[in-house]
Order: structure tokens, then sequence, then C-alpha cells
């Protein structure tokens, strides 16, 4: 007898709906279809649970086609293009893994964007079922059931005004056969430095010579009977050759004709010429991830190892020291100046080093009615940084007049220049359990109990020592620190369903959930920290989205702002008090100074989408947050920062900025209050019910505008509160967009920026002193094309099969940030090469399958 034909609607692993009779042998896996007689002719419907289904429904999803339109090589590469459809404001998203959380497994992002069957962006509410903060997004990663691919990446980039360029290799094997899968990811890269002498830049002031010389303190003739030898008069004679070699080599102390030799023969050197804008920098990683079935439970394991070092240049090295008539060292008749470099053309450098292991477990199961994600994951790393500062003057000046086996024209030791040098180890151990069940089944859905337990001991042993700069500086002595911290946590989030359209509840309410959380947290040295949310969604039509939330929060300085190793670095900034560029100390790190606060926030937040679909998305939203006592990065060294923190700042007697110490602050109050709208439009996904065309051109564009209606920041009691946009710098409007247009083996992606024009009051109230300041409307570009697709050549053996290039541009105008004073003049520091010395970048990638 023939097996009956049942005119059923069948979803398959897609989910797309198949139309048409199913039968037994034709009905996709997933679809069963019960027994049926053949006299029974009525239509049934068969549904079944999509592979990778979250327990919270999608808000919107991105399915094959829409992915590979991207052109993205992993990824993170997806997450970071698709921003804009996931979170507007950039925070990153809760990640999943087939529905179920990702934990500890950051390796899932170097996956391939291919390996993806779709990408879901759960409904806002989804955060609080996962245990996370309410207002965090969580996507879905579903990945395909069988996927394999081996693929190598080589790319290079530059700064089309030249002076900078870079590389990168990697090689990536990804397999996944069901619930097992695996990844392993090597990757080098590499920078040049970027110099100073690249761009057209004001040198630093000064007098920079490549060998040193000698002349008069007051700038005449150095010495009559120097100038009879050498038949001229000599107001500078560069360092006889043989006295650089040192006393060593057999030069002994030099007389008249061996400066009479070189007699106004100097040597200039371009400062430039030794000083980097950018470090040249150097990575290594490597990271394994495997995922299997272990009981009840799914295992993945990853192990990561990274290797980074950075080396830049400050500058040539000068100093002036003065040889007194008397000096064995002097064969002139009056004291002489000695201006010379440490060593020849050896720059001051700068440089840092990085070493970092770490491995994670994360288990995913059910134990009787709760869904279980349990995570541990351990980190050990190891840093050292230097800083050459400056030469030690007064040292070498004391050497001069109180030892006489000195030579001061020899070569001098490693000991006579100033610097910071330290070094960092540091371990972490954290651990993370999810559980959830339901507690009941109501009509409108089930409640949902959530637990999440966190607990985490970090360590870490920093020790640094350092020379002030200037003279007098010497040897700061060492600085040992070795802090212990402990800190555990716990949240409880309890969802309940108050009404479901056509269901539960009155058919005016609609859709109606409720989402309560209260968490706590203690950490070695502060006090117990509370807090308290909740969050309403409400959809009264299935159009409408309405969203609303409330958070307070009691908040204390996290390990690094309190522990993170001291770090002296180099920085570029502008003091506004002198109006000039200043290149001072810039002191970061940790302060265990820091006090706790606490912190409100109220958002409400509007979802239309008037086509019925995620065809069309229109958003809108308010937020305000107003914190009290908290704990606040450093802001920009504006006069009105530098009266609330003088201490934080260090002058020399001239009130040039030598030092600033931009560890964290403690505030007494920060107000943020803002407007947000946004439209995205998708166009060229298939509907439910529809067969997709092949290769269907993808099509996505996005909006987002931000209008920041207050920020107030009063750093201190009794001090009058900066209005930043007002007085701060701050723009108001921030808008954003994003163009994609492509499908498989080509495509495009067209993201710009703009801000809206900003004011910093200078110093004092003087209105001529306020700075102006423009930001540019910068937009990239990032196009892919391969041509095994385009061309048809797939299935076909060559150099262009699997083969992917990429080109991707940043700052596609060259546009930079202009500042004016008042009266339309560009202050000192300020020019174009000064602001943005790289300028546009260009990246070239070259992707192939094997």
């Amino acid at each position: 007898m023939a097996v009956p034909t049942v005119p059923a609607h069948a979803e398959t692993d897609k989910g797309d709906v198949a139309a048409g009779p199913v039968s037994r042998e034709t009905a996709p896996p997933g679809v069963i279809l019960p027994l049926r007689r053949a006299d029974e002719l009525d239509e049934i419907v068969v549904t079944a649970d999509r592979y990778g289904e979250a327990k919270v429904a999608a808000e919107s999803e991105f399915d094959e086609e829409e992915i590979a339109s991207h052109g993205a090589d992993s990824i993170q590469d997806l997450l970071t293009r698709l921003s804009p459809f996931i979170d507007p404001s950039g925070e990153e998203p809760v990640i999943l893994i087939n529905g179920k959380p990702a934990g500890f497994d950051r390796s899932i992002l170097s996956y391939p964007a291919e390996a993806l069957q779709r990408l879901a962006v759960l409904k806002p509410e989804a955060a609080a079922q996962y245990g996370e903060p309410a207002g965090k997004r969580v996507v879905n990663l579903v990945l395909k059931k069988h996927f394999s691919m081996w693929n190598a990446d080589a790319g290079v980039d530059f700064a089309t005004a030249g002076g900078q360029y870079g590389g990168k290799l990697s090689a990536n094997r990804t397999a996944i056969d069901g619930d097992i899968r695996w990844n392993a990811r090597a990757r080098i890269a590499a920078d040049s430095a970027f110099r100073k002498s690249a761009r057209a830049l004001p040198p630093r002031d000064g007098v920079f010579d490549s060998v040193g010389f000698v002349s008069a303190p007051d700038g005449g003739e150095i010495d009559p009977a120097l100038s009879l030898i050498a038949g001229e008069p000599v107001t500078a004679a560069a360092i006889p050759p043989e006295s650089l070699a040192g006393a060593g080599a057999g030069a002994g102390v030099p007389g008249l004709a061996d400066f009479a030799a070189t007699a106004n023969a100097l040597h200039p050197a371009d400062p430039n010429a030794y000083e980097t804008l950018q470090s040249s920098r150097r990575t290594a990683s490597l990271a394994i991830g495997v995922t299997r079935p272990l009981g009840a439970f799914t295992a993945s394991l990853n192990l990561n190892a990274s290797r980074s070092s950075s080396d830049g240049q400050r500058g040539l090295p000068m100093v002036s020291v003065l040889i007194p008539a008397g000096s064995p060292w002097s064969p002139f008749a009056d004291d002489v100046l000695l201006t010379r470099p440490f060593a020849g053309e050896r720059a001051l450098r700068n440089a840092s080093d990085s070493t970092a292991l770490g491995a994670s477990l994360t288990l995913n199961g059910s134990i009787g009615s709760w869904q279980t994600n349990f995570g541990i994951n351990y980190a050990r790393g190891w840093a050292s940084n230097l800083l050459e500062t400056c030469i030690d003057r007064a040292r070498i000046q004391q050497a001069i007049a109180a030892d006489a086996a000195f030579d001061p024209y020899g070569p001098w030791d490693e000991s006579l220049l100033l610097a910071t040098r330290g070094r960092t180890r540091s371990e972490n151990l954290s651990a993370r359990l999810n559980v959830r069940k339901t507690i009941i089944d109501l009509p409108a859905g089930p409640m949902v109990w959530n637990l999440t337990a966190n607990a985490s001991r970090n360590r870490s042993h920093s020790w640094q020592e350092g020379g002030g700069e200037g003279d007098g500086g010497g040897d700061a002595g060492a600085v040992e620190r070795r802090t212990t911290r402990h800190q555990t946590s716990g949240q409880m989030t309890l969802s309940l369903p108050i009404a479901r359209r056509g269901e539960a509840g009155p058919a005016w309410l609609g859709d109606l959930s409720l989402d309560l959380s209260a968490s706590t947290q203690a950490m070695t040295g502060s006090r117990t920290q509370k807090r308290y949310g909740a969050n309403v969604s409400w959809s009264p039509w299935s159009i409408v989205q309405l969203r609303g939330s409330i958070d307070r929060a009691e908040a204390a300085p996290s390990f690094d702002q309190l522990d993170a190793p001291i770090v002296t670095t180099v920085t570029r900034v502008f003091d506004y008090a002198r109006q000039e560029v200043a290149e001072p100390l810039w002191i970061t790190g940790g302060n265990p100074d820091l006090r706790g606060g606490s912190r409100q926030s109220v958002s409400l937040a509007a979802t239309l989408r008037p086509l019925g679909g995620q065809a069309l998305t229109l958003n809108l939203g308010y937020r305000q947050s107003v914190a009290k006592g908290g704990v606040a990065g450093f802001p920009e060294l504006t006069p009105a920062i530098e009266a609330a923190f003088p201490e934080r700042v260090t002058r020399d007697a001239e009130g040039r900025l030598v030092a600033v110490d931009a560890r964290a602050i403690n505030i007494a109050r920060d107000t943020d209050a803002e407007l947000s709208s946004g439209i995205a439009l998708r166009l060229g996904q298939a509907r439910a019910g529809e067969r997709s065309v092949a290769d269907p051109l993808q099509f996505s564009v996005s909006v987002n505008h931000r209008y920041r209606l207050k920020s107030e920041l009063l750093t201190r009691s009794g001090l009058p509160a900066i209005d930043q946009l007002r007085a701060g710098g701050q723009s108001r409007h921030n808008l954003s967009m994003q163009l994609s247009v492509g499908k498989r083996g080509i495509g495009a992606n067209l993201s710009g920026n703009w801000s809206s024009p900003g004011r910093l009051r200078g110093a004092a109230d003087d209105a001529d002193a306020a700075f102006r300041f423009k930001p540019p409307l910068t937009f990239n570009l990032s196009a892919f094309v391969e041509p095994d697709r385009l061309f048809a050549l797939s299935g076909k053996k060559g150099a262009l099969n699997g083969l992917k290039i990429s080109v991707d541009v940043r700052n596609l105008f060259n546009g930079y940030r202009r500042v004016t004073l008042a009266d339309g003049r560009v202050p000192s520091g300020y020019s174009r090469n000064e602001i943005d010395p790289l300028g546009r970048t260009l990246s070239l990638t070259a992707r192939k399958r094997f």
C-alpha cells in the first residue's frame, strides 16, 4: 500500500516553511508526521522546535544570505558590522551559542562567519532570562550542524600619506559535527613605527646635534688661542672623533689642536627623525577551543596564549653642562659649555611587552528541572615597560666637578639616563554559575526564576623604579606592590509574564511582562553593594514594542581601578592654560584611595515596525542617569579640571606642564540625560512561506541619532558644576549611519559618523580664549569580492577558488577635528598634522579557503 501524502506545512532547520505536500520520505529532519488512515482527508499542521532556538523569541534575525552579503571574515567581525542593528550604543552583547550561554567560551568569536546558519537578536527581556543586567542585548549564534573549513588570511595596511605600514598573517581551522566542534587559530601581526619626520610637524625647541660640541657660555668666541690655531674665530667646535671613542681607545684628554680640527664644524640633526608618533608593534596569538557532549552536559574547553611588544622613540636626548677652565678635561682658558647627545644618534626609548596565558571551561546542561551554566576561567599575565625621560644633568655636572676620571666627551654609562622601569605579574581565577527554572506555567507564559553567582580572586605583583625629569631627578627608588582581592556577587531575577495577546488577559492589553532583579556584591576592602532593578515590556500591538526600566546600584571601584599597575608614559596633550602643546609624563594605573558611590538610571524606549516584519524598524529612547560619589576616569585636562584637582598636575618653575596623575578619580555627582532615535531598513530577506531566490541582493541602511540633553559634572563639593555641553567641549548631537549592499560573492559597506561642534572655555572666563571644536564628518568604506562565486568558478581547481579579497578604507575623506579660537585663529598645536597625523589608512586582505 502506498504511503499517503499529507499536505502539511513543515518547518525546516532554517526556519523556512516548506510549502506543498510532505510525505514521510520527503519530510525535513525534525518534522514528525503522525499515522493517518487513508480516509482522513483533513489538513494538519506539524511544527517542531528550530535547531538552536533560544528560550526567548527573536526580535530580528539574519539568515545565511544576509550574513554572506556583509563579507565578514569572523563572527567577531560580523558582530561589529551588525552593531547598529543589535545595539546602536556599541555595547558588547551577551552571546548564546545554539540557544545556550557561551559563558567564558570566547573562541566562538574567531569562528568564520560562514559557520553560522543564522544570527538572532533576542527581545530585550532576554537579558534577565539569562542572568544578565536588564537592558543588555542578547545575540543567539546558531551554528550549522555540519561544517568544516581551513582558511588562511594575509593582509597589509598603510597610511595613504605614507610613513606607517603593517601586516598580518593568520591560519584558522574550524570543524563542526553536530554537538562536537573545535577551532584553532594562530595569528601574527606587526606595525611599523610612525615617525614624526613623516609629517610636516614643528620640531621640539632646543639645539640638536648628533655628535656634540663645545661653545662659550655667552655664545661668543671660545678661546682666542683656539681661534689662532684654526685661523678663524671659533664659536663652536665639535667633539673630536678620538674623544668620542673614549679614553679606553687611547684618546686621552683632547687638546686645542684636536678642537681646532673640528672648529665650527657642527652636525645638526632633525629632532623629528628620532621621535615616533606611534610605536612599532608586534603581536602573536594562539587559541584552541573544543566543545563536545560530556554526559548530560555540553563542555567547552578553551586555551589561549598571546605575546605583544612595542618600541617607540621619544627624541634625541641632549644635555648642556659646564666644563670649568680648571678641569683636567678642558684645554681652554675659560669655562666652556658642552652640548652633546647621550650616545650619537641613540634616541630615548619607550618600550613595553606583555605575555598572557589563559584557560576556561564552560558546562551547559540540565540538573532536574534546572537549566545550568557553569564556567571557570584562569588567566595569568606578565608585563614590563620602560620609559626613558632624559639625561641626568645634575649627576653629570657633579661628576665633572668631583671626579677627575669622568670623561665628559667619551661614551657614557646607561645609568646616566633617567628612566622609569616597571614589571607586573597578574593572576585571575573566576567562576560563574547560572541556574534557571520555570516556577509555574501561567496563562501568559512561564514564570522563570534565575539565579547567578560569581566569584573571583585577583592577584597582582608590581614593581617600579624611576627617575624624575629635570635637574636633580636622580633615582626615585623602587616601589613594590602586592595585592590580593576576592570578589563575590549574586543576582536573582524573576521574569513574570502578565498578559499574552490572544491567550491571556484582555485583548487590548497585548503582550505584557515584568522582570525584577536584585543583586549584591562584596569585594575585599569594600563594603557590600546592593543593586535593584525593574524592567517592563509592553506590546499593545504586534508592530509596537514599549519598554521601561529603572535601576539603582551601589557601585564600588573595580579591581583594575584600585590595583592596576602604575604605568608612566608620555602623552602629547594641549595645555589650555598656556595654550601650547605639551608632552608631560602621563601616569595611569590603580588608585587604592578610591571610594564607592551610587548610580540611579531610568530609561524608556519604543520600537515600531510599521510593515509588520523586520524590514523597517523605528526606535526612540530616553535615558537619564545620576551618579553620586562614584568613580570616573580622569577627564580631559581643562582649566576647570585642573582647578578641581590641582594635586594631580605638576608644572615647572615656568609653568610648563611636566606630569599628570591621570588615574581614576572620585566625583561628587555626574548627571547625564539623552534622547536617542534610529531607523533601520533591511531589504532582500525572504519572508516565511516564500522560497528564497538564489543569491538575493541584500540591502540595509541604519541611521541613529543621539541628542544629549544634559551632561553635568560636579567634581567636588563646594566647586561649581561643569556643564560639559556648554563649556566642556562635548558635542550635543551625534549622528551615525551605515549602508550595506551585497550578496554572496560581492558587497560593500559604508559607515559614517558626525558630531555637532563643541565649545571649551579656556583660562578663566575670557571669551576670546574659548576653544571651538568642529568634528569632521568621517566615513569608512569596506568592500569584498569572491571571484569564484562572482564568475561561477566554485568547485573548479585554481588559485581563485575559495579566494576572497577585501579592502577597508578608514577616514575615507581624510577629515580631522578642526579647532579654532573665538576670533577664528587656529591655536598652536592644532594644525591638521598635529591633530590627526596618521590620516586616511588603507587595508588589503586576501583570504583563502582550503
